[in-house]
């Protein structure tokens, strides 16, 4: 009972402090060949194979991350005999994302598969052992690797790619496909 009364008592005050600085906050822009837009509560979508930049700043750090998903295929055919897609098809997206400012993390499962009937599809297991992970980049540094999602067939018709947030009210932003 005193270790539930200590744990509520501490972290009271620091959720207030949080809430009081008012300093999280996540926006996100779109660039390429349709100029840019800028988004600070509603996530940008753009088309697979442009860069989305994701700012957020929390606590007074910020962080910019210029991110692109493209090269996405559908039906795709593991090389490995044993991994075989449950729901239908494999539908595999590379992603670089580049850090222009603070320190930012990613890996495959910061993203999902949204199709047009709402049907989310988060990732799965790498087919090729080209997964997306990378922790802690700061300023020049990049990371790429491929994202792979277990989906219905036809998923992909009027679906999207997702980047999932847990800053933004929502997902940061998507990709068409």
């Amino acid at each position: 009972m005193r270790k539930n009364l200590l744990v509520v008592a501490l972290a009271a005050p620091l959720a207030a402090l949080v809430i009081a600085c008012g300093s999280t906050g996540t926006s996100s822009s779109a660039g390429g060949s349709g100029g840019s837009a800028t988004a600070k509560s509603a996530a940008v979508t753009v088309k697979a194979g442009e860069t989305m930049t994701l700012t957020e700043t929390l606590l007074g750090s910020k962080t910019v991350v210029e991110i692109t998903l493209a090269n996405v295929k559908f039906g795709v055919k593991p090389k490995n005999e044993f991994a075989t897609p449950s729901k239908g098809q494999f539908i595999t997206a590379d992603v670089t994302a580049v850090v222009k400012e603070g320190k930012y993390s990613i890996n495959s499962a910061d993203f999902k598969l949204v199709a047009a009937d709402g049907t989310a599809y988060d990732s799965t297991v790498s087919l090729d052992g080209k997964d997306l992970s990378a922790n802690d980049l700061t300023p020049g540094q990049k990371a790429s690797g491929t994202v792979v999602f277990d989906a219905a067939k036809g998923a992909e018709k009027g679906g999207k790619v997702a980047l999932k947030n847990v800053l933004a009210e929502g997902d940061a932003g998507y990709w068409t496909l």
